[in-house]
C-alpha cells in the first residue's frame, strides 16, 4: 500500500493557493487535519485538503427545498 506524501503548510499553500499562515491557521482552528511529528513538526496531505473543502463547502439548495417559517412566526436572531 502506498503512503500518500506529507506536505508543510508552505507546501500545501503553494499548491492550494493559500499562505502558510492561512494553513496554519485552518489546522490552529481544528478544521484542517494534520499529522503531528513532534510538538514544532506538523505535515499535511492532500486527502485531508480535500475533506476540508468538502467539509467546508456549502452547496445552495433549489429554492423549493428552503425552509420556510410559518407566516405570522417571528424569526430568532442569536445573540
Amino acid at each position: 500500500m502506498a503512503q500518500e506524501k506529507l506536505l508543510s503548510p508552505k507546501e500545501l499553500g503553494d499548491l492550494v493557493g493559500l499562505s502558510a499562515a492561512q494553513v496554519r491557521a485552518l489546522m490552529n482552528d481544528g478544521r484542517l487535519e494534520f499529522v503531528e511529528i513532534s510538538a514544532k513538526t506538523k505535515l499535511l496531505t492532500m486527502s485531508g485538503w480535500e475533506r476540508f473543502q468538502k467539509n467546508a463547502t456549502k452547496v445552495k439548495r433549489p429554492e423549493g427545498d428552503q425552509p420556510r417559517l410559518p407566516l405570522g412566526e417571528p424569526q430568532h436572531h442569536s445573540l
